[in-house]
């Protein structure tokens, strides 16, 4: 089995979903999260006291989405990873681990 957890911009949670959907996954786990790292951030305007300064700044940590699947066939696994990478629209991180045993509760 492997785990799947996929890093993304949140206008690309809908896209993921449909590549995880078209692959037949139909379990999975996504959280909106703020995080740093190397995916890019946009420069934004800084407001106060609700009138717009005209001043741009980067913020330091900005919205992403986090999705997490487990799929039980490996080479499944890499054909999910081969199709988001290969979809334009999707812009992000996977990471990909082995998940030794899983167990119903």
């Amino acid at each position: 089995m492997k785990g799947l957890i996929i890093y993304v911009k949140e206008n690309n949670f809908n896209a993921v979903k449909q590549v995880l959907f078209d692959n037949q996954v139909d379990a999975i786990t996504y959280f909106d999260v703020m995080g740093q790292g190397h995916l890019e951030r946009e420069a934004k305007e800084r407001i106060v006291q609700g009138y717009k300064t005209g001043e741009k700044y980067t913020p330091e940590f900005v919205r992403r989405t986090r999705v997490e699947t487990i799929v039980i066939d490996d080479s499944k696994a890499s054909a999910i990873v081969e199709a988001l990478k290969a979809h334009a629209d999707i812009h992000g991180r996977v990471f990909v681990y082995d998940v030794p045993d899983s167990q119903t509760l």
